[in-house]
């Protein structure tokens, strides 16, 4: 599987004639670097392959299967496909991980570290599990016949978010298309999901806070997830639905501002369709972040049960009514109508709505029509 020239002359003839037919590109990587004795020929012909991989991003879909070896330069090209399957055997890295485990004592390489850093969306035990992880993108990528009921009742997520730290990938099984749902990344920055999934045949990306890791908090890492899937979505014109259910920002030490900004930058410059639905916590700058009204958002729907706030309530109520507090003849009890009373006001998605950053106040029940037709809604207008 050494790289010559002439080898690399192959692979770019392939994906030339991918672009012009318009066709989707798979790649298998399993290869031991290129032909040492061709030299700067074979380095130029990395090169060129990796220049064209890279042109082709958000021009037609790119999947790439690590099934074997994927060292130093190879290793660029799953990073510019838009979903890696890799074999749990394989191996994936930059440097040579006997070097960096020596200097830094950290193992890289395995399928597990290119897992957990976000490079391969999911890990195949045999060729034929990654062969229908493959399929299952493609299915997941492009529309299909509706097969589900658009007006089918979830009534079931209201006992899901009901718990604290729920899983939210069951909300997300909730509202698809038959349950179906194609995770993106999953051992990346857990704390938020990303994926692909269908709404009355449409396929639909979304982006959802994930209650189950660290209370749902964004990061660096989370937004940086986030906002790659935007991208992804909008290089596609995919619509984007958004899920929210979180306190804002985790506490990190030296917190990177530029990839948190990221999130923000990306559902304001998206072109696609965008639907956030509110679920449960959506305040301060974790609001602004997960696609809210004045950061991109087409339509924002809320559940009565959600909050929306600058602060949660009780740090907002508290800080609003410390004078209050601290001259009460019983503070705790003072605190405690103070939280109440915030939640039930300031907090409340109803004084969201009224003040026109929510659209609409859903009954839980009516989740995956009023998603659906405010999907239709804009597609229709697209066709026309």
């Amino acid at each position: 599987g050494a790289l010559s020239e002439m080898h690399a002359q192959k692979i770019k003839n392939i994906v030339s004639m991918a672009i012009k037919a318009d066709a989707p590109l798979v790649s298998f990587l399993d290869s031991c670097g290129m032909r040492l004795g061709e030299g700067i020929d074979a380095l130029a012909g990395y090169g060129e392959i990796l220049s064209l991989c890279s042109e082709i991003q958000g021009v037609i879909p790119h999947v790439c299967v690590v099934s074997g070896v994927c060292a130093g330069a190879l290793s660029f090209l799953p990073a510019f496909a838009d979903y890696t399957v890799m074999l749990k055997n394989a191996e994936l890295f930059l440097s040579a991980p006997s070097v960096v485990q020596a200097r830094f004592g950290a193992k890289t390489g395995d399928a597990a570290s290119a897992y957990e850093a976000g490079l391969a969306s999911v890990i195949c035990d045999t060729d034929a599990q990654a062969a229908d992880a493959v399929k299952a993108f493609f299915n997941a990528f492009g529309a299909v016949e509706a097969v589900d009921d658009c007006n089918r009742l979830t009534g079931a997520i209201s006992d899901i978010i009901s718990v604290d730290g729920y899983d939210v990938t069951d909300v997300i099984n909730q509202i698809a298309d038959n349950g179906g749902f194609v995770e993106f990344c999953g051992g990346y920055a857990k704390n938020i999901v990303t994926g692909l999934i269908h709404m009355d045949g449409t396929p639909c990306g979304v982006i959802a806070n994930q209650p189950a890791v660290e209370n749902g908090d964004l990061d660096a890492k989370a937004c940086d997830k986030a906002a790659k899937f935007i991208e992804f979505c909008d290089n596609y014109d995919i619509p984007v639905i958004t899920l929210v259910d979180t306190d804002g920002f985790a506490v990190e030490m030296g917190a990177n501002i530029c990839e948190s900004a990221r999130l923000v930058a990306a559902y304001a410059d998206s072109d696609a369709v965008k639907i956030t639905l509110i679920t449960g916590r959506a305040y301060g700058a974790g609001y602004l972040s997960m696609g809210a009204k004045h950061t991109g958002a087409d339509v924002v729907l809320a559940y009565p049960t959600a909050q929306i706030a600058a602060l949660p309530a009780d740090t907002g109520a508290v800080f609003m009514g410390e004078k209050e507090i601290a001259s009460s003849d019983n503070p705790a009890a003072t605190r405690a109508a103070l939280i109440a009373s915030y939640a039930e006001t300031m907090a409340s998605p109803l004084q969201a709505a009224q003040r026109g950053h929510v659209d609409d106040i859903i009954d839980i029940a009516t989740t995956r029509q009023l998603l659906i037709s405010s999907l239709n809604l804009f597609l229709q207008e697209g066709d026309e």
